[in-house]
């Protein structure tokens, strides 16, 4: 069907208004902004929402850990498991010294991710302490023969080599310590040494071998970060022969793998930092009566070959009851929330990520309704796109499916803006810290209670 579209300029300019003022002022915001006031914005409200389904997306694929944090230990019912892959091309000379060594040995070392451990947001009780973390370590050897055999292992896709760890069957394991020490200076490592079964294998090598290696530490009290491979501050080996340097060499590649340990597969529960999401259905035929109701007439008028969409959906905001004490944050500081929809493109539906429309009096007083663990019961969603496409194109029995993230970390609960800016004695504000909390989001409360939608409508019929 052909669809005369209405005020999508409307949409896409609408960046910031008093949501709860009354019509007059919000037609007066339109006005201003040099946009058409004759179209009637009216507020409707829609209560009593129950999800017609929940589906929860958990995340467990390794992830490239390259320019990015390396991760190791446990949070929030997850542990982060680390994954290296060594090419040894070792000089005959240099693997000579090695066989021929009475005794050998190996140490690794990593760097402390000082860019959120120093950052000047970072909450200093977060940082780490002088401990010990009972670790396990396994490997793999393949011996290859000579260098141009080895170059083979360099042509395999970073996402094959991800993939493949999904089934990790080791040669080696063996449980060690690792001694935990931070300080805030840029080079702190932390050392661990490596088992003598592991350097009994690497000496076996002749002309060349591909190692991998597991690192896990599943029963730690808290979640480790370290820079990861191809910074300057990347994690070596260190091979000794006879207490003697060898040589020391930084992984090809790396990987983090999250291990979700939740009792419940199916319950509605998200951790930060990665993929997960829920997926919630609404009602879309509860939605479409309400509208029909609020205008008394149907939400398209028949146009011959086609049909006029009567109004448009300039904000939507969906608002559900929350419990933190259900959470677990790393940090202590409330996260924002992301939303995206799916609408219909082309046949098919595709997620589209909402924006934000920002409500100014009511951020500088109860603070922004999009985050967890923070004052409230409540949380608010816009889902403007989505509402939008439903009612523009008003299908029967088509329901309203939003998708639901853990986002960054939020500094300023009660600031107005939501980006990062400079103020007036040049300093930088920020609103986000802008490193992932690895923590725990318990939905259950939200989807098992009934939420309510409210719309701000664009209308076009007659004097309305």
């Amino acid at each position: 069907m052909k669809k005369l579209g209405l005020l999508f300029a409307v949409a896409m300019l609408f960046t910031s208004c008093l949501f709860d003022t009354d019509d007059a002022g919000v037609s007066s915001w339109l006005s201003s902004h040099g946009m058409p006031d004759s179209y009637k914005v009216q507020v409707l409200d829609i209560g009593g929402i129950k999800p017609v389904s929940v589906e929860v997306g958990v995340k467990t694929d390794a992830k490239l850990a390259d320019s990015t944090i390396f991760l190791l230990g446990q949070t929030s019912n997850v542990s982060y498991d680390m994954f290296m892959e060594f090419l040894f091309s070792e000089s005959k000379k240099n693997l000579t010294k090695l066989n021929n060594a009475d005794s050998a040995s190996s140490l690794m070392t990593f760097c402390w991710f000082q860019k959120l451990y120093k950052n000047k947001n970072f909450p200093k009780d977060s940082v780490p302490e002088s401990t010990s973390v009972d670790v396990n370590v396994s490997w793999k050897i393949e011996y290859v023969g000579n260098e141009d055999a080895l170059k083979k292992f360099t042509k395999i896709k970073d996402s094959l080599w991800t993939d493949s760890l999904k089934n990790w069957d080791a040669e080696g394991s063996v449980d060690t310590v690792l001694e935990i020490t931070y300080n805030d200076k840029d080079t702190s490592l932390v050392k661990l040494n490596l088992p003598s079964a592991l350097m009994d294998d690497v000496k076996k090598m002749t002309y060349g071998a591909r190692l991998q290696m597991k690192i896990s530490a599943p029963k730690a009290e808290r979640l480790y970060r370290f820079y990861g491979v191809g910074t300057k501050l990347t994690p070596y080996m260190f091979l000794f022969a006879n207490d003697s340097s060898v040589h020391s060499f930084s992984p090809y590649r790396a990987a983090n793998m999250p291990v979700n340990q939740e009792e419940c597969s199916d319950c509605p529960v998200i951790h930060g930092g990665g993929s997960d999401s829920i997926v919630i259905e609404l009602p879309g035929e509860k939605i479409l009566e309400a509208v029909q109701e609020a205008y008394k007439d149907s939400p398209l008028e028949n146009k011959g070959d086609g049909y006029d969409v009567r109004q448009t959906v300039s904000l939507a905001q969906l608002t559900m009851a929350r419990n933190d004490a259900d959470g677990e944050s790393e940090f202590g500081l409330p996260i924002q929330v992301v939303v995206g929809s799916f609408v219909d493109s082309a046949d098919t539906q595709v997620r589209r990520m909402e924006s934000y429309r920002l409500n100014k009096s009511l951020i500088a007083s109860d603070g922004h309704p999009n985050l967890i663990f923070h004052n409230g019961d409540s949380l608010s969603l816009q889902i403007t796109q989505g509402v939008r496409d439903l009612v523009n194109k008003a299908e029967e029995g088509r329901n309203l499916r939003i998708v639901v993230k853990m986002g960054y970390p939020f500094l300023q609960e009660n600031d107005t803006l939501y980006s990062d800016y400079v103020k007036a004695d040049g300093d930088t504000s920020r609103v986000f810290l802008n490193y992932f909390d690895h923590g725990r989001y318990d939905f259950s409360k939200a989807v098992e209670n009934s939420m309510s939608l409210k719309l701000w409508m664009s209308s076009k019929r007659g004097d309305k």
